[in-house]
């Protein structure tokens, strides 16, 4: 647990908050997290580090942003895998959490290879329309992604005299996305506050099929 990181965070959201996760880009910022062995917990000893991965426990994730200030909305982004464990995900998310949630299907693209075409869902354009839309319901917009298309909503956000916060992992940030945000935030110190350690299920998550 970061402590500093906490109290930061509380310092600087304000009044009424809105959440917005693109789910591809945050699960590929939580596949890069080293397992520390110190972390592992007991339950898992029996395994090798490099057999664990860090994931996000959408249930601590939203009691912890309930601790944090007047959680008004977490929007959920996704592209649908249509296979009956990620059905079960999104009913667990829709209506258990109450996350809302938007998804499509993936494209495949065949702009590089006519034999390997790379799998696509991007959201930049709803998660943008969706938080102008919604500009009058949130004091505090807090992003999860890195992707640097969303510059220019950090900034109108921000003429808008909202708090613009963005969470990502350091590294797989855009640069420009630094000083367009109000504050941000490496999801690493956040590791133990809303997420948690467990087995692999398979070498690779199905979003490393695609491309956010």
């Amino acid at each position: 647990m970061n402590l500093g990181a906490q109290e930061k965070l509380k310092s600087v959201v304000k009044g009424r908050v809105a959440i917005f996760i693109d789910a591809a880009n945050l699960e590929h910022s939580v596949q890069s997290f080293f397992v520390n062995p110190k972390d592992v917990p007991e339950s898992h000893k029996s395994f090798f580090p490099e057999q664990l991965c860090w994931r996000v426990d959408y249930q601590k994730f939203k009691e912890f942003f309930q601790t944090i200030g007047d959680l008004k909305e977490i929007r959920f982004y996704s592209p649908d895998f249509q296979t009956v464990s990620h059905r079960n995900f999104f009913w667990f998310l829709d209506k258990a959490l109450k996350i809302k949630m938007i998804t499509k299907p993936l494209k495949e693209y065949f702009d590089h290879s006519a034999t390997h075409p790379h799998r696509k869902a991007n959201f930049d354009v709803e998660i943008a329309v969706d938080a102008t839309f919604s500009v009058n319901k949130y004091d505090t917009f807090i992003l999860f992604s890195g992707d640097c298309d969303f510059e220019f909503l950090l900034k109108f956000l921000r003429g808008q005299n909202k708090q613009a916060l963005v969470f990502s992992r350091f590294g797989h940030v855009a640069k420009e996305l630094l000083p367009a945000c109000s504050h941000y935030f490496d999801l690493v110190d956040f590791r133990h506050d809303f997420m948690r350690i467990a087995p692999k299920q398979q070498k690779t998550s199905p979003f490393d099929e695609i491309r956010g």
